[in-house]
């Protein structure tokens, strides 16, 4: 007996982060092959097509043909896969952070190289890749790792669900990222902070964030020591003010630690929040600060942002100088330097060490 249906699958809430069910846009068969063993299939999302690929697969049945699942799955867009991964890891009650950041290196990796099907990753094209990412974005070796994880967890499913007989990437070993210290990160200084925080206020948009907002969103980070992916979770719904102990709480699922994180806010912190939202006047459920692609429809560049602002402030500093010689040795200072003489970072995850 050979049947048609959609999978029951977990999708995440893009503004709430909840897990929710809902039903796969593609259709899926389950029938007997000709060995008497029971198959379940990923067919195709248009039912009619779906149906006649059903057809086709107990055509064959009925001639004897057996079925092999890995020459059937070879056949199918190495994307189709992809989502079905996804799921996977959703199923697996992984942070939406995680999964998103998971699947964005997969993607990229697929954009870049263009495997038609997953008979095609190898060890070859995913060097090739990550040699084209340094040149072109001068990523890190411990950037090249993240992605190298990605994509062999996305390989070692492949071959536990039995679509690829052997694992491709077996030889891909991690680099060494020891011996790339390139985002070796610095703290800001407290006076740093300030001539930061004002050149953000008095400033536009830089990746679609107001002055504003960016000054809003630096002051949490550094108070509270939450990431962005975290931070560009929260909502109104997501404080507590108006107690004895102020406070500011991430849902587990956009933790890093699959877990609620609270953490108690400064009175400083509540008076700046307190007025930054009178004059926004969100609502109870917008997303503050939409920096993250899991919350809003792209990812907005937080290292943009904190350059930016610290190269306007670092020019107003300078030009706060008495003198000539106090103005040469303020120009041949570290302060207020995105990356300074040592090759350290003031990015945003610094902030959260400030």
């Amino acid at each position: 007996m050979a049947n048609l249906y959609k999978k029951t699958i977990i999708v995440a809430d893009k503004q709430t982060g909840e897990k929710i069910k809902t039903l796969s846009k593609k259709w899926y068969a389950r029938y007997i092959d000709a060995d008497g063993i029971q198959r379940r299939v990923a067919l195709a999302a248009d039912k009619k097509v779906a149906q006649k690929m059903l057809a086709d697969l107990l055509q064959k049945t009925d001639r004897g043909v057996t079925t092999d699942p890995f020459a059937e799955a070879v056949k199918i867009p190495v994307r189709v896969h992809l989502d079905e991964f996804e799921q996977h890891l959703i199923s697996k009650n992984n942070t939406t952070e995680h999964v998103s950041q998971t699947i964005r290196q997969i993607d990229l990796y697929l954009e870049r190289m263009r495997p038609r099907t997953i008979g095609q990753i190898d060890v070859a094209s995913v060097e090739k890749f990550l040699t084209g990412e340094r040149k072109k974005k001068n990523i890190s070796l411990g950037t090249c790792n993240h992605y190298i994880r990605a994509i062999k967890s996305f390989c070692n499913w492949l071959v536990k669900s039995d679509r690829l007989a052997r694992h491709p990437l077996m030889a891909l070993s991690l680099y060494n990222a020891d011996t790339d210290p390139r985002h070796a990160r610095r703290s800001l200084e407290p006076q740093e902070f300030e001539y930061m925080l004002k050149a953000a206020e008095e400033s536009g948009s830089i990746e679609g964030l107001v002055g504003k907002d960016r000054r809003m969103f630096y002051i949490l980070a550094a108070w509270t020591g939450f990431r962005k992916g975290e931070l560009g979770s929260v909502t109104l719904r997501h404080f507590k003010l108006d107690g004895e102990f102020p406070m500011l709480t991430i849902r587990a699922s956009y933790s890093k630690r699959k877990r609620e994180d609270t953490q108690f806010l400064h009175p400083d912190v509540v008076a700046e929040f307190n007025a930054w939202v009178d004059e926004k006047n969100p609502g109870p459920d917008e997303i503050l600060f939409p920096v993250s692609d899991k919350t809003c429809p792209f990812e907005r560049k937080t290292s943009v942002m904190v350059e930016r602002d610290l190269a306007s402030a670092r020019e107003v500093w300078i030009n706060e100088a008495n003198s000539d010689a106090e103005r040469a040795a303020r120009e041949s200072s570290d302060f207020l330097k995105y990356v300074d003489s040592h090759g350290k970072y003031a990015d945003f995850h610094g902030l959260r060490h400030t």
